[in-house]
C-alpha cells in the first residue's frame, strides 16, 4: 500500500524527520527551505583594476613566450607581403597559363619567368 503520493512527499517526509527543521519555516500550506538574501555584486573601481591588470600580465606573458613565427599574420603583414611580391613579380600578358592553371610572371630580381597561381 502506497503512503505517500510522490518520491519528492517520500523524500520530504525523510527530510523532515531527520530533525533538519532549524532552516525550515512554516508556510500556509506545508513547510518550506527558508530562502537566504544573496547580495548582488557592484562594480568597483578596485574589481575593474584587477581585471586590466590581469589581462595586460597574460596578454603580455602571451606575447613574450610566442615566437615571431608563431604568431599570427595581421592584415597589414599580409598587404606587405602582397606588395612583395606583386612588386617583385610582372605579370606576362603574352603567354598563356601552363598545363597546371599557372600564370607566367616576370621576376625582376632574377630575370626569370616564373609560373605561379594568380586569382
Amino acid at each position: 500500500m502506497q503512503k505517500f503520493c510522490s518520491k519528492s512527499c517520500k523524500s520530504r517526509y525523510w527530510y523532515l524527520k531527520q530533525n533538519y527543521t532549524k532552516d525550515v519555516v512554516k508556510d500556509s500550506t506545508e513547510e518550506k527551505v527558508e530562502k537566504q538574501k544573496t547580495k548582488v555584486e557592484t562594480m568597483s573601481l578596485a574589481g575593474i583594476g584587477n581585471a586590466v591588470v590581469g589581462t595586460v600580465v597574460v596578454e603580455g606573458v602571451k606575447h613574450i613566450l610566442t615566437t615571431p613565427e608563431n604568431k599570427p599574420a595581421t592584415k597589414k603583414d599580409i598587404q606587405d607581403l602582397r606588395a612583395l611580391i606583386f612588386g617583385r613579380y610582372l605579370p606576362v600578358n603574352n603567354t598563356g597559363k601552363d598545363s597546371m592553371g599557372r600564370s607566367p610572371f616576370y621576376d625582376v630580381e632574377t630575370g626569370d619567368v616564373v609560373f605561379l597561381f594568380h586569382s
